[in-house]
Protein backbone atom coordinates (compact mmCIF):
# COMPACT_ATOMS: atom_id res chain seq x y z
CA UNK A 1 0.00 0.00 0.00
CA UNK A 2 2.56 2.50 0.84
CA UNK A 3 5.09 1.78 -1.98
CA UNK A 4 1.60 2.27 -3.93
CA UNK A 5 0.91 5.62 -2.58
CA UNK A 6 4.59 6.79 -3.22
CA UNK A 7 4.20 5.60 -7.03
CA UNK A 8 1.38 7.24 -7.20
CA UNK A 9 2.42 10.48 -5.28
CA UNK A 10 5.57 10.75 -7.78
CA UNK A 11 3.41 10.73 -10.96
CA UNK A 12 1.01 13.50 -9.56
CA UNK A 13 4.18 15.83 -9.42
CA UNK A 14 5.40 14.18 -12.95
CA UNK A 15 1.68 15.02 -14.79
CA UNK A 16 1.61 17.98 -12.82
CA UNK A 17 5.12 19.26 -14.41
CA UNK A 18 3.70 18.18 -17.86
CA UNK A 19 0.38 19.82 -18.20
CA UNK A 20 2.45 23.10 -18.80
CA UNK A 21 4.31 21.88 -21.54
CA UNK A 22 2.21 22.91 -25.19
CA UNK A 23 4.29 21.05 -28.20
CA UNK A 24 3.72 18.32 -30.85
CA UNK A 25 3.50 14.91 -29.16
CA UNK A 26 5.77 12.10 -29.40
CA UNK A 27 6.20 8.44 -29.20
CA UNK A 28 6.51 8.52 -25.37
CA UNK A 29 3.59 11.17 -24.70
CA UNK A 30 -0.05 10.01 -23.92
CA UNK A 31 -3.81 10.51 -24.75
CA UNK A 32 -4.83 13.81 -23.44
CA UNK A 33 -6.69 11.93 -20.99
CA UNK A 34 -4.28 9.64 -19.72
CA UNK A 35 -2.38 13.02 -18.71
CA UNK A 36 -5.03 14.90 -17.61
CA UNK A 37 -4.37 16.18 -14.06
CA UNK A 38 -8.27 16.63 -13.00
CA UNK A 39 -8.95 12.83 -14.17
CA UNK A 40 -5.76 11.88 -12.01
CA UNK A 41 -7.26 13.41 -9.12
CA UNK A 42 -10.24 11.81 -9.33
CA UNK A 43 -8.41 8.36 -8.82
CA UNK A 44 -6.82 9.76 -6.12
CA UNK A 45 -10.49 10.61 -4.56
CA UNK A 46 -11.94 7.21 -5.18
CA UNK A 47 -8.65 5.27 -4.28
CA UNK A 48 -9.14 6.72 -0.87
CA UNK A 49 -11.74 4.98 0.18
CA UNK A 50 -10.72 1.50 -1.46
CA UNK A 51 -8.38 -1.67 -0.04
CA UNK A 52 -5.34 -2.28 -1.61
CA UNK A 53 -6.30 -4.54 -4.19
CA UNK A 54 -9.17 -1.72 -5.60
CA UNK A 55 -6.57 1.12 -5.62
CA UNK A 56 -4.70 -1.83 -7.77
CA UNK A 57 -7.45 -2.62 -9.73
CA UNK A 58 -8.50 1.64 -10.54
CA UNK A 59 -5.47 2.52 -11.19
CA UNK A 60 -4.78 -0.44 -13.85
CA UNK A 61 -7.68 -0.05 -15.25
CA UNK A 62 -7.76 3.41 -15.49
CA UNK A 63 -4.09 4.52 -17.08
CA UNK A 64 -2.99 0.73 -18.35
CA UNK A 65 -0.39 0.08 -16.56
CA UNK A 66 0.48 -3.57 -17.83
CA UNK A 67 0.64 -2.26 -21.07
CA UNK A 68 2.37 1.09 -20.82
CA UNK A 69 6.39 0.25 -19.73
CA UNK A 70 6.92 4.24 -20.38
CA UNK A 71 4.18 5.06 -17.83
CA UNK A 72 5.74 2.89 -15.50
CA UNK A 73 9.35 5.06 -16.37
CA UNK A 74 7.77 8.75 -16.27
CA UNK A 75 6.09 7.17 -12.67
CA UNK A 76 9.77 6.50 -11.08
CA UNK A 77 11.63 9.63 -13.35
CA UNK A 78 13.31 11.67 -10.96
CA UNK A 79 11.05 14.96 -10.59
CA UNK A 80 14.04 17.75 -10.69
CA UNK A 81 15.23 15.77 -14.69
CA UNK A 82 11.66 17.26 -16.31
CA UNK A 83 11.90 20.20 -14.21
CA UNK A 84 15.35 20.59 -15.07
CA UNK A 85 15.15 19.68 -19.21
CA UNK A 86 12.28 21.72 -19.66
CA UNK A 87 14.05 24.72 -18.50
CA UNK A 88 17.11 24.13 -20.13
CA UNK A 89 14.88 24.03 -22.84
CA UNK A 90 14.43 27.58 -22.37
CA UNK A 91 18.13 28.60 -22.57
CA UNK A 92 19.08 26.81 -25.59
CA UNK A 93 20.11 23.60 -23.61
CA UNK A 94 19.76 20.20 -24.63
CA UNK A 95 18.93 17.28 -22.22
CA UNK A 96 22.29 15.78 -23.10
CA UNK A 97 24.10 19.31 -22.05
CA UNK A 98 22.63 18.53 -18.97
CA UNK A 99 25.20 15.67 -18.49
CA UNK A 100 22.42 14.16 -15.75
CA UNK A 101 23.28 16.91 -13.75
CA UNK A 102 19.67 17.94 -13.55
CA UNK A 103 19.60 18.61 -9.59
CA UNK A 104 22.78 21.13 -10.08
CA UNK A 105 20.87 22.52 -13.20
CA UNK A 106 18.18 23.69 -11.18
CA UNK A 107 20.52 25.45 -8.32
CA UNK A 108 22.46 27.03 -11.50
CA UNK A 109 19.88 28.43 -12.71
CA UNK A 110 18.78 29.38 -9.51
CA UNK A 111 21.39 31.36 -8.31
CA UNK A 112 21.54 32.92 -11.74
CA UNK A 113 18.40 34.18 -11.58
CA UNK A 114 19.27 35.20 -8.03
CA UNK A 115 21.87 37.51 -9.28
CA UNK A 116 20.84 40.93 -10.91
CA UNK A 117 24.44 41.65 -11.85
CA UNK A 118 24.20 39.98 -14.94
CA UNK A 119 22.11 42.22 -16.18
CA UNK A 120 21.00 41.25 -20.07
CA UNK A 121 24.01 38.87 -19.98
CA UNK A 122 22.82 36.24 -17.82
CA UNK A 123 21.66 33.98 -21.00
CA UNK A 124 25.50 33.40 -21.78
CA UNK A 125 26.38 32.83 -18.38
CA UNK A 126 23.76 29.62 -19.08
CA UNK A 127 25.76 28.26 -21.77
CA UNK A 128 28.58 27.67 -19.68
CA UNK A 129 26.99 24.85 -17.19
CA UNK A 130 27.43 21.43 -19.70
CA UNK A 131 31.66 22.59 -19.06
CA UNK A 132 30.57 22.77 -15.27
CA UNK A 133 28.39 19.67 -15.35
CA UNK A 134 31.24 17.90 -17.50
CA UNK A 135 33.56 18.81 -14.90
CA UNK A 136 31.90 17.68 -11.73
CA UNK A 137 34.38 15.38 -10.86
CA UNK A 138 36.46 18.56 -9.40
CA UNK A 139 34.01 20.98 -8.87
CA UNK A 140 34.02 23.16 -5.47
CA UNK A 141 30.79 23.04 -5.04
CA UNK A 142 29.78 25.91 -2.57
CA UNK A 143 32.90 28.01 -3.99
CA UNK A 144 31.55 27.57 -7.14
CA UNK A 145 28.11 29.02 -6.43
CA UNK A 146 29.34 31.32 -4.26
CA UNK A 147 31.17 33.09 -7.39
CA UNK A 148 28.29 32.75 -9.68
CA UNK A 149 25.84 34.59 -7.72
CA UNK A 150 28.14 37.67 -7.08
CA UNK A 151 29.49 37.42 -10.64
CA UNK A 152 28.65 40.95 -12.47
CA UNK A 153 28.81 41.84 -16.28
CA UNK A 154 28.29 45.14 -17.25
CA UNK A 155 29.72 47.39 -20.26
CA UNK A 156 32.51 49.66 -19.16
CA UNK A 157 34.45 52.86 -20.92
CA UNK A 158 38.14 50.06 -20.60
CA UNK A 159 41.12 51.01 -22.70
CA UNK A 160 40.98 50.11 -26.21
CA UNK A 161 43.55 47.45 -26.45
CA UNK A 162 40.86 44.99 -24.63
CA UNK A 163 37.76 43.91 -25.78
CA UNK A 164 36.79 42.96 -22.54
CA UNK A 165 38.48 42.09 -19.32
CA UNK A 166 37.58 39.61 -16.00
CA UNK A 167 38.58 41.45 -13.06
CA UNK A 168 39.25 39.20 -10.32
CA UNK A 169 36.82 41.41 -7.96
CA UNK A 170 34.86 38.92 -9.86
CA UNK A 171 33.07 41.44 -12.59
CA UNK A 172 33.24 41.24 -16.36
CA UNK A 173 34.17 44.13 -18.51
CA UNK A 174 32.97 44.47 -22.38
CA UNK A 175 34.47 47.28 -23.91
CA UNK A 176 31.78 50.29 -24.51
CA UNK A 177 33.86 50.93 -27.86
CA UNK A 178 33.32 47.49 -29.19
CA UNK A 179 29.84 47.22 -28.59
CA UNK A 180 29.51 50.55 -30.82
CA UNK A 181 31.95 49.38 -33.22
CA UNK A 182 31.32 45.49 -33.17
CA UNK A 183 28.71 44.21 -31.70
CA UNK A 184 29.24 41.02 -33.91
CA UNK A 185 32.11 40.36 -31.78
CA UNK A 186 29.93 40.62 -28.59
CA UNK A 187 29.93 36.85 -27.90
CA UNK A 188 33.66 35.72 -28.65
CA UNK A 189 34.38 38.49 -25.78
CA UNK A 190 31.98 37.09 -23.28
CA UNK A 191 32.95 33.32 -24.03
CA UNK A 192 36.60 33.99 -23.54
CA UNK A 193 35.82 36.22 -20.35
CA UNK A 194 33.12 33.18 -19.11
CA UNK A 195 36.13 31.07 -19.13
CA UNK A 196 38.30 33.25 -16.97
CA UNK A 197 35.70 33.01 -14.82
CA UNK A 198 35.32 28.87 -14.82
CA UNK A 199 39.13 29.06 -14.63
CA UNK A 200 39.23 31.05 -10.99
CA UNK A 201 35.83 29.60 -9.97
CA UNK A 202 35.38 25.92 -10.89
CA UNK A 203 37.80 24.18 -9.00
CA UNK A 204 38.11 26.37 -5.55
CA UNK A 205 39.85 30.19 -5.59
CA UNK A 206 43.03 29.54 -8.65
CA UNK A 207 46.22 29.52 -6.26
CA UNK A 208 50.16 29.71 -6.37
CA UNK A 209 51.06 25.85 -5.61
CA UNK A 210 53.62 24.63 -3.91
CA UNK A 211 54.92 20.58 -4.60
CA UNK A 212 55.46 18.10 -2.34
CA UNK A 213 56.57 14.44 -3.28
CA UNK A 214 53.79 15.00 -5.35
CA UNK A 215 51.26 16.73 -3.49
CA UNK A 216 49.96 20.20 -4.25
CA UNK A 217 49.40 22.56 -1.43
CA UNK A 218 48.39 26.74 -1.80
CA UNK A 219 51.19 29.03 -1.12
CA UNK A 220 48.93 30.85 1.43
CA UNK A 221 48.68 27.36 3.54
CA UNK A 222 52.52 27.44 3.67
CA UNK A 223 53.01 28.32 7.23
CA UNK A 224 50.63 26.01 8.63
CA UNK A 225 52.60 22.74 7.02
CA UNK A 226 54.85 20.60 8.86
CA UNK A 227 58.21 22.23 8.80
CA UNK A 228 60.04 19.32 6.60
CA UNK A 229 57.26 20.00 3.93
CA UNK A 230 57.93 23.51 3.96
CA UNK A 231 61.42 23.91 3.47
CA UNK A 232 61.86 21.19 0.97
CA UNK A 233 58.61 22.42 -0.75
CA UNK A 234 58.68 23.16 -4.83
CA UNK A 235 56.96 26.30 -5.41
CA UNK A 236 56.00 26.73 -8.34
CA UNK A 237 56.09 29.60 -10.85
CA UNK A 238 52.90 31.25 -12.40
CA UNK A 239 51.54 30.39 -15.49
CA UNK A 240 50.40 33.39 -17.02
CA UNK A 241 50.47 32.74 -21.13
CA UNK A 242 48.09 29.86 -19.65
CA UNK A 243 46.01 32.31 -18.55
CA UNK A 244 44.87 33.94 -21.76
CA UNK A 245 45.97 31.19 -24.41
CA UNK A 246 43.32 28.57 -21.98
CA UNK A 247 40.51 31.07 -22.06
CA UNK A 248 40.63 31.77 -26.09
CA UNK A 249 41.57 27.87 -26.49
CA UNK A 250 38.01 26.25 -24.74
CA UNK A 251 35.93 29.95 -25.85
CA UNK A 252 37.40 28.39 -29.44
CA UNK A 253 36.66 24.34 -28.57
CA UNK A 254 33.35 25.16 -26.98
CA UNK A 255 31.81 27.91 -29.00
CA UNK A 256 33.10 30.20 -31.30
CA UNK A 257 35.31 27.91 -34.01
CA UNK A 258 37.93 30.04 -33.95
CA UNK A 259 40.52 32.01 -31.60
CA UNK A 260 40.47 35.30 -32.46
CA UNK A 261 43.83 36.89 -29.92
CA UNK A 262 46.35 34.61 -28.52
CA UNK A 263 46.58 32.51 -31.26
CA UNK A 264 50.15 31.20 -30.58
CA UNK A 265 49.51 30.39 -27.34
CA UNK A 266 46.15 28.93 -28.65
CA UNK A 267 47.98 26.70 -31.15
CA UNK A 268 50.53 25.82 -28.46
CA UNK A 269 48.00 24.28 -26.55
CA UNK A 270 46.33 22.05 -29.36
CA UNK A 271 49.87 20.58 -29.65
CA UNK A 272 49.46 19.76 -25.73
CA UNK A 273 46.44 18.37 -25.68
CA UNK A 274 47.16 15.97 -28.91
CA UNK A 275 50.03 15.19 -27.14
CA UNK A 276 48.34 14.89 -23.56
CA UNK A 277 44.50 14.42 -24.39
CA UNK A 278 41.80 16.30 -23.57
CA UNK A 279 41.38 15.01 -20.61
CA UNK A 280 44.94 16.52 -19.19
CA UNK A 281 44.44 19.74 -21.38
CA UNK A 282 40.94 20.34 -19.12
CA UNK A 283 42.49 19.78 -16.05
CA UNK A 284 45.74 21.55 -16.56
CA UNK A 285 43.05 24.86 -17.11
CA UNK A 286 40.47 24.87 -14.88
CA UNK A 287 42.33 23.14 -11.93
CA UNK A 288 43.29 25.55 -8.62
CA UNK A 289 46.86 24.32 -8.94
CA UNK A 290 47.70 24.97 -12.73
CA UNK A 291 51.15 25.83 -12.33
CA UNK A 292 51.91 22.94 -10.79
CA UNK A 293 50.61 20.97 -12.87
CA UNK A 294 52.59 22.42 -15.51
CA UNK A 295 55.67 22.66 -14.08
CA UNK A 296 55.50 18.66 -13.68
CA UNK A 297 54.51 17.99 -17.01
CA UNK A 298 57.74 19.76 -17.89
CA UNK A 299 59.90 17.86 -15.31
CA UNK A 300 58.78 14.74 -16.52
CA UNK A 301 61.50 15.96 -19.56
CA UNK A 302 65.22 16.48 -19.30
CA UNK A 303 63.83 20.25 -18.77
CA UNK A 304 65.84 21.76 -15.60
CA UNK A 305 64.75 24.79 -13.36
CA UNK A 306 66.71 27.23 -15.24
CA UNK A 307 65.40 26.40 -18.70
CA UNK A 308 61.89 25.49 -17.48
CA UNK A 309 61.50 29.21 -16.32
CA UNK A 310 62.89 30.50 -19.60
CA UNK A 311 60.47 28.26 -21.63
CA UNK A 312 57.88 30.31 -19.30
CA UNK A 313 59.01 33.49 -20.40
CA UNK A 314 59.11 32.13 -24.66
CA UNK A 315 55.15 31.37 -23.85
CA UNK A 316 54.42 34.65 -22.49
CA UNK A 317 56.11 36.05 -25.42
CA UNK A 318 54.38 34.55 -27.95
CA UNK A 319 51.29 34.47 -26.54
CA UNK A 320 51.21 38.47 -24.93
CA UNK A 321 53.73 39.79 -27.41
CA UNK A 322 51.42 43.19 -27.02
CA UNK A 323 52.94 43.23 -23.45
CA UNK A 324 56.42 43.75 -24.74
CA UNK A 325 58.03 46.95 -25.68
CA UNK A 326 60.86 45.16 -27.38
CA UNK A 327 61.18 42.18 -29.33
CA UNK A 328 62.82 39.66 -27.81
CA UNK A 329 64.84 36.67 -28.70
CA UNK A 330 65.48 32.55 -27.00
CA UNK A 331 67.94 30.36 -26.79
CA UNK A 332 65.09 27.61 -28.39
CA UNK A 333 61.70 27.76 -30.07
CA UNK A 334 58.21 26.85 -28.48
CA UNK A 335 58.37 23.86 -31.24
CA UNK A 336 61.17 22.76 -29.29
CA UNK A 337 59.44 22.37 -26.42
CA UNK A 338 56.24 20.13 -28.07
CA UNK A 339 58.72 18.05 -29.66
CA UNK A 340 60.60 17.27 -26.32
CA UNK A 341 57.14 16.32 -24.78
CA UNK A 342 56.00 14.56 -27.68
CA UNK A 343 59.05 12.58 -27.07
CA UNK A 344 58.56 12.19 -23.65
CA UNK A 345 54.78 11.44 -23.67
CA UNK A 346 53.53 10.01 -26.76
CA UNK A 347 54.36 6.90 -28.70
CA UNK A 348 55.80 7.14 -32.25
CA UNK A 349 58.20 9.13 -34.51
CA UNK A 350 57.27 12.78 -34.63
CA UNK A 351 58.98 13.31 -37.67
CA UNK A 352 56.41 10.87 -39.37
CA UNK A 353 53.25 12.23 -37.49
CA UNK A 354 51.47 14.25 -39.88
CA UNK A 355 49.08 15.87 -38.11
CA UNK A 356 51.99 17.01 -35.05
CA UNK A 357 53.77 18.29 -38.26
CA UNK A 358 50.47 20.51 -39.17
CA UNK A 359 50.53 21.95 -35.69
CA UNK A 360 54.14 22.91 -35.53
CA UNK A 361 53.52 24.54 -39.18
CA UNK A 362 50.66 26.36 -38.13
CA UNK A 363 52.49 27.29 -34.74
CA UNK A 364 55.44 28.69 -36.75
CA UNK A 365 53.88 30.60 -39.58
CA UNK A 366 55.95 32.22 -42.17
CA UNK A 367 57.91 33.79 -39.41
CA UNK A 368 61.42 32.28 -39.30
CA UNK A 369 62.20 33.79 -36.27
CA UNK A 370 60.15 31.33 -34.48
CA UNK A 371 62.07 28.57 -35.41
CA UNK A 372 65.57 29.70 -36.66
CA UNK A 373 67.38 28.89 -33.41
CA UNK A 374 65.52 25.40 -33.02
CA UNK A 375 67.55 22.54 -32.48
CA UNK A 376 65.78 20.63 -35.06
CA UNK A 377 66.33 23.96 -37.12
CA UNK A 378 67.11 21.27 -40.12
CA UNK A 379 64.15 19.23 -40.04
CA UNK A 380 61.73 21.88 -39.67
CA UNK A 381 62.72 23.89 -42.75
CA UNK A 382 61.76 21.47 -44.90
CA UNK A 383 58.01 21.60 -43.56
CA UNK A 384 56.99 25.15 -43.00
CA UNK A 385 56.61 28.42 -44.96
CA UNK A 386 59.29 28.86 -47.00
CA UNK A 387 58.13 32.26 -48.47
CA UNK A 388 55.02 34.15 -49.01
CA UNK A 389 54.00 32.37 -52.46
CA UNK A 390 53.55 28.91 -50.28
CA UNK A 391 52.12 30.95 -47.50
CA UNK A 392 49.35 32.62 -49.79
CA UNK A 393 48.89 28.91 -51.50
CA UNK A 394 47.59 27.61 -48.28
CA UNK A 395 45.26 30.63 -47.77
CA UNK A 396 44.09 30.44 -51.06
CA UNK A 397 43.47 26.41 -50.04
CA UNK A 398 40.98 27.61 -47.63
CA UNK A 399 39.22 29.90 -49.42
CA UNK A 400 39.03 27.94 -52.85
CA UNK A 401 35.49 26.89 -53.16
CA UNK A 402 34.06 28.98 -50.64
CA UNK A 403 31.00 31.36 -52.26
CA UNK A 404 31.04 34.00 -49.84
CA UNK A 405 34.36 34.70 -50.07
CA UNK A 406 35.69 34.63 -47.13
CA UNK A 407 38.89 37.74 -46.29
CA UNK A 408 40.53 36.66 -43.23
CA UNK A 409 41.23 38.54 -39.82
CA UNK A 410 43.67 37.33 -38.45
CA UNK A 411 45.76 36.48 -41.22
CA UNK A 412 45.19 32.14 -41.46
CA UNK A 413 43.13 29.83 -39.99
CA UNK A 414 45.00 28.41 -35.86
CA UNK A 415 44.65 25.10 -35.20
CA UNK A 416 42.70 23.82 -32.23
CA UNK A 417 41.48 20.12 -30.99
CA UNK A 418 37.77 19.02 -29.91
CA UNK A 419 36.28 15.66 -29.48
CA UNK A 420 39.75 14.37 -30.25
CA UNK A 421 39.71 16.11 -33.79
CA UNK A 422 42.00 18.87 -35.31
CA UNK A 423 40.48 21.53 -36.43
CA UNK A 424 41.53 25.13 -37.96
CA UNK A 425 39.14 28.10 -37.57
CA UNK A 426 39.63 31.83 -38.25
CA UNK A 427 37.55 34.93 -38.36
CA UNK A 428 36.33 36.52 -42.05
CA UNK A 429 34.88 39.06 -43.54
CA UNK A 430 32.65 37.21 -45.51
CA UNK A 431 29.84 38.30 -48.56
CA UNK A 432 25.76 36.45 -48.78
CA UNK A 433 26.07 35.08 -52.38
CA UNK A 434 22.20 35.67 -52.68
CA UNK A 435 22.13 38.61 -50.73
CA UNK A 436 25.08 40.62 -51.08
CA UNK A 437 25.09 41.28 -47.36
CA UNK A 438 28.57 41.79 -46.19
CA UNK A 439 29.40 40.31 -42.15
CA UNK A 440 31.69 39.14 -40.01
CA UNK A 441 32.06 35.23 -38.98
CA UNK A 442 34.37 32.62 -37.58
CA UNK A 443 34.95 29.60 -40.27
CA UNK A 444 35.85 26.12 -38.63
CA UNK A 445 37.98 23.65 -41.49
CA UNK A 446 38.31 20.01 -41.10
CA UNK A 447 41.50 19.30 -42.79
CA UNK A 448 42.62 16.35 -43.87
CA UNK A 449 46.82 15.85 -43.43
CA UNK A 450 47.38 12.72 -44.76
CA UNK A 451 46.56 13.85 -47.87
CA UNK A 452 46.68 17.67 -47.07
CA UNK A 453 43.36 18.27 -48.51
CA UNK A 454 39.77 20.20 -47.02
CA UNK A 455 37.23 17.07 -45.88
CA UNK A 456 34.87 20.34 -45.08
CA UNK A 457 33.76 23.51 -43.43
CA UNK A 458 31.41 25.18 -41.41
CA UNK A 459 30.26 29.19 -41.15
CA UNK A 460 29.84 29.78 -37.87
CA UNK A 461 27.81 33.20 -37.64
CA UNK A 462 27.75 34.74 -34.32
CA UNK A 463 24.34 36.41 -32.83
CA UNK A 464 24.17 38.13 -29.74
CA UNK A 465 21.73 36.54 -27.41
CA UNK A 466 19.35 38.08 -24.80
CA UNK A 467 17.62 36.89 -21.41
CA UNK A 468 15.30 34.40 -22.47
CA UNK A 469 15.72 33.53 -26.50
CA UNK A 470 16.31 29.69 -26.41
CA UNK A 471 17.90 29.61 -29.33
CA UNK A 472 21.45 28.43 -30.74
CA UNK A 473 24.20 30.74 -30.36
CA UNK A 474 25.65 29.99 -34.02
CA UNK A 475 24.08 29.11 -37.67
CA UNK A 476 25.71 28.04 -40.76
Amino acid sequence: MKRLTAILCSFCIFVSVLSGCNGKKTDRSFPEEETSTVIFSEATNEAADQSGSDIEETVTSRFNLSESPELIEYLSVDPDRARAVKLAGQHGLTEEDLNGQYTLFLKFSNTIEGNSGLGDYREYVYRIFPKVAKRVDYLQEGYFFYMLSTLCIRVADIDKTYAGLYDLTNVILISEYYLKEREWRLPYVIFHELMHFLDWSINGLRDSACVYDKEHFRSREYWSQPEEKRFEADYCERTDFLTEAGAEYFATKYYTGASVAYTDGVVFLAGIEYIMGEEYLEQLFFSWDTDAIFKELFFGTSYMESKYMTGLELLDYITRVYLYEEEREFTFSACDILIDLYGCYKDGDWKEDKQFLAILRNLLGLDQKKWKNSKYADFIETIVFQSEAQFKKYKKAHVKGIPEKPKFDPDYPRIFMRDGKIYEGVLADLTDPVTGEKYTASITYEWDYENDELIGYEINRMKPISYGLAAPMASS
